[in-house]
C-alpha cells in the first residue's frame, strides 16, 4: 500500500482528503506543522506529498523548498484556495508537480495523484535496475571464501537488482534462506518487510490460512479476521521454502497470486491486491516433479524466472573453517562463552566430515561444542563426541586383538604381498603418503597451494611428494566431493 504525506493545519480538510485517498487504496500520514512534516518525511518512505500553501503563520512554499532539498523526484501537489494562484505558480517554479483547488472537484485529486505515483514508481524501479548490487554486497550476507562460488555471487547480485521471481535450489541446510535475505536486503524492496514461510513445517490444512489469511467465520475457530503472509509482505518479499512440498490446491492458488497480483482470504469473497516479490526454494528437483505430475508445470515456469543453485558445504572446503569461526564468535557472544578459536584437531575433523546436514549441521555442532566443551579453544572431541566414543571403543577392542590382526587393520597388505606378511616401515609410510596426498588434493580440488595449507606443509614439500608418488593433481580439479 502506498503512503501519502498530507500537510495541512485544517484537520477537517485532512479528514476529507484522507477518506478520498483511502478509497483509492492510499494510506495517509497527516501532519499539521512543517516541523512534524519534515521529520516524518526524513524518517519514513512516501510515494507523494499533498502540501497546503498556507500553514497558519508558515508558508507552504518554504516547506516545499526544504522537501526538494531532501528528494528531487517525489510528486508534490500544492493545496490552494481561491486567490492563491500566484503562490501556486511560485511553487511550480520551485518544483511542485501540480496543485489542487479547494473545494475539491470529484476525481481531480485522485486522477492526478494516481498518475504521478505510477510515474514515480517507474522512475524509482528503473533507477534500481541500473544500480546492480556487487558480489561484495552479497558476500557481506552470504559468507564465503570459495572461488568456485564467484559466478553464483554475481548471479545473486544481478537477481537482487530486479524484482523478478527467483527459485533457489539446494540441499537442506545449504543457506537458501540466507540467499533469499541477501536478494531482499540488496534489492529495491529492502525497506519493505521480509517474510519467510516453510511449507514443510506447517500441516497441509493450515498452509492456506497462513499464506492467504481468513475472515471471521471461515471455520469453527476463526473468531476474527487474520491477515495472511502475502498481505503482511506487501511492498516487500515473501520467501516460501520447500515449495516442492506444497499441495496441488496451494500450487493453484500460488499461480493465481502470481498472475493476478491479488489474494482472496479463506472464507472471503473480495480479492485483496498485493505487491510482493516471490522467492521460492526447494531441495527437490522440481523439473523431475513436474515430469511425474507432482508439481504444476505452469507454476514451475512462473517461479523459475531466475534459478539459483546453492552447492552443498562438502564441495566448499574453504568455507568450512570460515563459517565455523564465524559461528563460534556469534554463539560465544550469545551464550556468554569464551571462544578463542579451533584447535588443529578440530580443524582436521571439520575438514574430514562429509556434512550431510550442510551449514545448519555446522551451526548446531559449533553451538553444542560451545555449550558442552571444556575450554576456550574448541577441540575435535567438543565437535564430534560421538566419533571420539566410537574411537575409544575401537581402541578397547584392539587391546584384545592379536598383534598380526591389529597391524593388518592399520596397514593392509601391499599389492603382491602375501596375506599376513607385515609390510616394512618404508612400505607402510609410502602407502600412507600416497593415500593422504590423494585425499588432500581432492579436498583442495587439485590446487597445490590449498593442499599445502591443509597439510601444513610448504608447496615445495607437496610438489616433491606428488612427484615421488607420480600423482597428477589435475585429476582432482573437478572433484565435486572430498574426504579427508
Amino acid at each position: 500500500m502506498d503512503w501519502v504525506l498530507l500537510v495541512d493545519d485544517d484537520e477537517q480538510v485532512s479528514d476529507v482528503l484522507g477518506l478520498l485517498l483511502e478509497n483509492q487504496g492510499f494510506s495517509i500520514r497527516a501532519c499539521t506543522t512543517p516541523d512534524a512534516a519534515l521529520a516524518a518525511f526524513s524518517r519514513e518512505e512516501f510515494m507523494a506529498v499533498l502540501l497546503d500553501i498556507r500553514l497558519g503563520e508558515h508558508d507552504g512554499v518554504d516547506v516545499l523548498r526544504k522537501l526538494r532539498e531532501i528528494d528531487q523526484e517525489i510528486p508534490v501537489f500544492m493545496i490552494t484556495a481561491h486567490g492563491e494562484l500566484d503562490s501556486a505558480v511560485k511553487a511550480f517554479n520551485i518544483g511542485a508537480n501540480g496543485y489542487i483547488r479547494k473545494p475539491f472537484q470529484d476525481g481531480e485529486l485522485e486522477s492526478q495523484l494516481v498518475r504521478a505515483v505510477e510515474s514515480f514508481r517507474l522512475k524509482r524501479e528503473l533507477r534500481m535496475l541500473k544500480r546492480h548490487s556487487s558480489p561484495e554486497d552479497i558476500r557481506s550476507i552470504f559468507k564465503t571464501r570459495d572461488p568456485s562460488l564467484e559466478p553464483l555471487l554475481k548471479q545473486i547480485a544481478v537477481a537482487a537488482s530486479v524484482t523478478s521471481n527467483v527459485l533457489i535450489h539446494g540441499e537442506t541446510g545449504t543457506g537458501k534462506e540466507v540467499v533469499a535475505r541477501a536478494l531482499h536486503q540488496c534489492g529495491p524492496r529492502s525497506k519493505g518487510p521480509f517474510i519467510a514461510f516453510n511449507c514443510a513445517a506447517v500441516p497441509d490444512n493450515l498452509v492456506e490460512a497462513e499464506l492467504f489469511g481468513y475472515v471471521r467465520g471461515a471455520f469453527t475457530d476463526a473468531r476474527d479476521n487474520k491477515q495472511g503472509l502475502f498481505v503482511r509482505a506487501d511492498e516487500g518479499t515473501l520467501f516460501i521454502d520447500e515449495i516442492g512440498d506444497a499441495s496441488p490446491s496451494i500450487q493453484a492458488k500460488l499461480l493465481r497470486v502470481i498472475q493476478e497480483k491479488e489474494i482472496v482470504p479463506l472464507g472471503g469473497v473480495h480479492p485483496i491486491p498485493v505487491n510482493v516479490r516471490l522467492i521460492a526454494a526447494t531441495h527437490r528437483k522440481l523439473d523431475e516433479e513436474v515430469a511425474v505430475g507432482r508439481f504444476r508445470q505452469d507454476l514451475f515456469y512462473r517461479l523459475h524466472v531466475i534459478p539459483l543453485m546453492i552447492p552443498p558445504l562438502r564441495s566448499r572446503p574453504r568455507d568450512v573453517l570460515l563459517l565455523a569461526s564465524l559461528f563460534g564468535k556469534q554463539y560465544g557472544e550469545r551464550l556468554g562463552k569464551r571462544f578463542d578459536g579451533l584447535s588443529p584437531s578440530a580443524q582436521t575433523a571439520l575438514l574430514a566430515h562429509e556434512w550431510p546436514g550442510n551449514v545448519r549441521e555446522l551451526q548446531n555442532r559449533m553451538e553444542r561444542g560451545l555449550v558442552l566443551g571444556h575450554g576456550a579453544v574448541m577441540t575435535a572431541s567438543d565437535l564430534f563426541p560421538e566419533k571420539m566414543r566410537a574411537s575409544e571403543k575401537q581402541s578397547e577392542a584392539e587391546l584384545h586383538q592379536p598383534a598380526s590382526e591389529a597391524v593388518d587393520s592399520i596397514a593392509p597388505p601391499m599389492i603382491g604381498q602375501p596375506e599376513g606378511e607385515l609390510p616394512t616401515f618404508g612400505e607402510a609410510k609410502s602407502t600412507f603418503e600416497r593415500s593422504y596426498l590423494e585425499r588432500i588434493l581432492a579436498a583442495a580440488k587439485g590446487n597445490i597451494a590449498e593442499a599445502a595449507r591443509l597439510a601444513s606443509k610448504s608447496r615445495t614439500e607437496v610438489y616433491g611428494l606428488i612427484k615421488k608418488h607420480r600423482i597428477n593433481p589435475s585429476r582432482y580439479k573437478r572433484a565435486p566431493e572430498f574426504e579427508l
